[in-house]
């Protein structure tokens, strides 16, 4: 079936064997779990970045994302693009945004492929601005995607940006609240006003996040094998994607590091389904979210 896949991070989202195909010799093992965000940035910095070091390499990396997910029959992907990949680029914000642009063209006859403009937290206050409003404006973008680690982060030095962002009909993500506690959830609401809360697993915690969520009408793009591998939760068993679905969250289900997490979006429909998370037609509802 066709699908959309709305939390991806595109240079981490290619396939072990496309890797293995032009980099035969990397040594590149998946551990079994990530231990927390930390291991995740640790194993990105000493294997991916050992591999990635050219702008050819960053440009493979993304196509290689593009074409995993074609493979899957993935139709619709809103996938974040580091910005911070600019060093690839000479630091031109212009150079990265037409290679950017390159691939929506040579992959729009299979694809629609919308990119997000993709920030750490900690992102240079000097560049982010400066770069961010480049890329806000130069129509290549879909959305704007804030990340990194969730806990003691100043968001509220975005809350312009995102304004704007807005004003220029980009949607706009958060992560937060795969690790972080509901309160966490809460202040980002309040400042950012996000259209979609990238995870946000943790307010099953409380009904009054869950509320929040409701009330301000935001969308939680949940990775639940990414969360696993990330150590948020055991399982799928004790995932609480079914306890927000229930009370009544939109919520789409997508891969955020296929590449870190060597899961395609079908095998995550096909588990949540064999274990009985969700009856087929769940599913199917939940796949039509992504589209929407």
């Amino acid at each position: 079936m066709p699908k959309g896949d709305v939390h991806n991070h595109l240079h981490l989202g290619g396939s072990i064997k496309s890797l293995h195909k032009k980099y035969a010799n990397a040594n590149f093992v998946l551990p079994q779990n990530y231990d927390g965000l930390d291991g995740l940035i640790n194993f990105i910095e000493n294997k991916v970045n050992s591999i990635m070091q050219t702008k050819e390499d960053v440009i493979y990396f993304m196509e290689m994302s593009l074409k995993n997910s074609i493979d899957d029959n993935v139709r619709y992907l809103e996938a974040s693009v580091d910005i911070d990949l600019v060093r690839f680029f000479d630091y031109s914000i212009e150079k990265f945004i037409e290679e950017i642009d390159k691939l929506k063209q040579k992959f729009k006859a299979e694809i629609d492929f919308r990119p997000d403009i993709g920030i750490n937290k900690h992102y240079k206050l000097e560049n982010l601005y400066l770069n961010g409003l480049i890329c806000i404006n130069s129509g290549v973008f879909s959305g704007i995607d804030i990340y990194g680690k969730e806990a003691n982060s100043d968001v509220s030095r975005f809350k312009s940006l995102f304004e704007y962002a807005r004003q220029k009909k980009l949607k706009t993500k958060a992560h937060i609240g795969e690790f972080s506690p509901c309160d966490t959830i809460e202040e980002t609401i309040k400042l950012l006003q996000p259209d979609v809360i990238q995870h946000g697993i943790k307010a099953a915690d409380s009904k009054k996040t869950m509320d929040m969520i409701l009330q301000n009408n935001i969308q939680l793009n949940i990775c639940p094998i990414g969360n696993i591998y990330m150590g948020s939760v055991k399982n799928l068993k004790e995932h609480p994607i079914r306890k927000l679905y229930d009370h009544g969250i939109k919520i789409t289900i997508n891969t955020d590091d296929a590449l870190l997490f060597n899961c395609s979006l079908t095998d995550q429909y096909m588990d949540l389904w064999k274990q009985n998370i969700f009856s087929f037609e769940e599913i199917d509802a939940i796949r039509k979210n992504s589209f929407n």
